[in-house]
């Protein structure tokens, strides 16, 4: 299964589309959008991940990744590399039981981990935004 609704590479989705597909989480999806676009000026683009990924939504800054949105189906999913010393601080700052053991279980490589959160209309984005901020204070 794919992170991402969104798996063909000639068909990148428009604001329509995401809004249909998304439906039941759509009020954390643009949550997400304005904390990272109107609360840290960070500008998405649409990047295509391949076919086990599929299009996502990407906020860079500084040329590095900060955190990939991936559309689902009445979710999507959240991808964020933490360095070695970001995952430190994350375990130490984040309060949610789920997402402390994702990042747990989420395999050391050789740039620290690539954590995968899938959110849904239920879940609280706080812990999510303590690790944008985490990660947006890149060294």
């Amino acid at each position: 299964m794919s992170k991402g609704f969104f798996v063909d590479k000639s068909n990148r989705p428009d604001s329509a589309a995401i809004n249909n597909f998304i439906g039941k989480a759509r009020q954390n999806w643009d949550l997400m959008l304005h904390h990272l676009g109107e609360g840290l000026k960070l500008k998405g683009e649409f990047k295509f991940y391949g076919i086990n990924y599929g299009w996502a939504l990407r906020f860079k800054k500084s040329g590095k990744s900060i955190i990939a949105l991936y559309p689902g189906k009445d979710d999507f999913m959240v991808q964020i590399i933490l360095n070695k010393n970001q995952v430190e601080t994350a375990l130490e700052q984040v309060k949610n039981s789920d997402f402390l053991k994702v990042i747990y279980d989420t395999k050391n490589i050789k740039e620290g981990k690539w954590i995968y959160l899938l959110i849904d209309e239920t879940s609280d984005l706080d812990d999510v935004f303590t690790m944008i901020t985490i990660r947006t204070k890149i060294k």
